[in-house]
């Protein structure tokens, strides 16, 4: 529906993702519809989880959203790249996923196209749910078009399939067939056409995930598969609701070293494992630097042991596993001219230097050097004292 481009927004001196709606599509009244819809959709919601949009606009005749800038991979990568993710980190993940849809069904909105391309994962972990395109906002008739089946049929509701009216369980279920592929690596319903995913979306169970996956705790066989019934009432009552039930069992997880997924009583960490704490993520980012990924594993893991909800531990423990996962760079592959120019920017972010200034040679940084770590903690530091 449309094409994003890397932008400078230069009143701000920010990097942005600029969605604009195609040339070749452009006089669609209903893709039109369907662009104005998927910014007000997301102008309604203001959630880590989910990508902010900054503007909405039209330029020549254009549309265009101009949103945040993400760095990271789609679910669909990552489970066609074969990544390799801990368990636990994978809970996590959908835990995260539970978070976004549970806030924006507080707020009216109805996703109706959640598949694995449309959750990112962001270069520091972090979960940010994309394309409202086919959102139903409350207060706002549905976009329909006749003889079209709107949504991605692998991952649709039995109700949505059947052409019915749909509420937030009918993204439980689509986002229930995505923790299926996530986790087994197999889609939950695979017919050969279009007609036979539909016929066993509304008729057929998928197989069982413990016998695709037998390592996977039946604790969390039982909750995708209670996001899987085929009658909407028989779901969990919410996201929230599954979300709860993912983040108790990934806490399981994290206190026992993977080794137990059972429930185990909440309590806070005292002053002295928040110490502690704070101590193996001072030497973790410091091991990070020197290109030890996998002491830094060590140091967060057991960081995560005595604080399982520690983002700043889950995001060094992120970079580290993605850094140690990526080819390496070919010798001499980098080009001279541009280090020298990052290093020239890098060298401006000091005190003293005006703000303008600062918003400016940061926002270069970003485009020319989006995956410079320096740059990435610089942009983390901004968006900390902007907030």
């Amino acid at each position: 529906m449309g094409v994003v481009y890397r932008a400078l927004d230069s009143a701000l001196g920010r990097v942005v993702a600029l969605k604009m709606l195609s040339t070749e599509v452009g006089g669609e009244d209903e893709l039109h519809q369907r662009f104005q819809r998927e910014a007000e959709a997301i102008g309604r919601l203001s959630h880590p989880n989910i990508v902010t949009v900054y503007d909405l606009g039209e330029a020549e005749n254009q549309l265009y959203m101009a949103m945040e800038l993400l760095e990271g991979e789609d679910l669909r990568s990552l489970i066609e790249g074969g990544a390799e993710i801990p368990l636990v980190d994978r809970v996590r993940i959908l835990a995260q996923i539970c978070a976004g849809l549970g806030y924006a069904h507080s707020r009216g909105v109805i996703h109706r196209d959640i598949k694995p391309a449309n959750i990112m994962v962001t270069s520091t972990g972090a979960v940010k749910i994309l394309d409202f395109g086919l959102a139903r906002v409350d207060t706002r008739a549905t976009i329909t078009r006749r003889g079209v089946i709107l949504g991605t049929p692998d991952y649709m509701s039995p109700e949505q399939a059947m052409g019915k009216l749909v509420d937030q369980r009918s993204d439980m279920f689509s986002a229930g067939a995505v923790f299926y592929e996530f986790l087994t690596r197999h889609k939950p319903f695979k017919g050969k056409t279009l007609h036979g995913v539909l016929y066993q979306i509304v008729s057929e169970e998928p197989d069982p995930v413990l016998t695709l996956a037998p390592d996977i705790p039946a604790r969390l066989a039982t909750v995708v598969h209670g996001m899987l019934r085929k009658e909407p009432e028989k779901r969990y009552p919410s996201m929230d609701e599954v979300g709860r039930q993912l983040l108790s069992l990934h806490a399981s997880l994290r206190r026992s070293r993977s080794r137990s997924a059972l429930p185990r009583p909440s309590t806070q960490p005292s002053e002295d494992a928040r110490s502690r704490v704070r101590d193996h993520i001072v030497r973790g980012r410091s091991l990070l630097v020197d290109g030890r990924g996998g002491r830094t594993l060590a140091e967060m893991d057991e960081a995560m042991a005595l604080e399982p909800d520690s983002e700043e531990a889950f995001e060094l423990a992120w970079r580290a596993r993605r850094r140690r996962q990526a080819p390496a760079e070919a010798p001499g592959s980098a080009d001279p001219t541009n280090e020298k120019r990052v290093e020239a920017l890098l060298a401006r972010m000091v005190p003293g230097t005006s703000d303008s200034e600062l918003r400016g040679a940061l926002a270069e940084l970003a485009l020319i050097a989006p995956d410079d770590p320096r740059v990435s903690d610089l942009l983390r530091e901004r968006a900390g004292r902007d907030r």
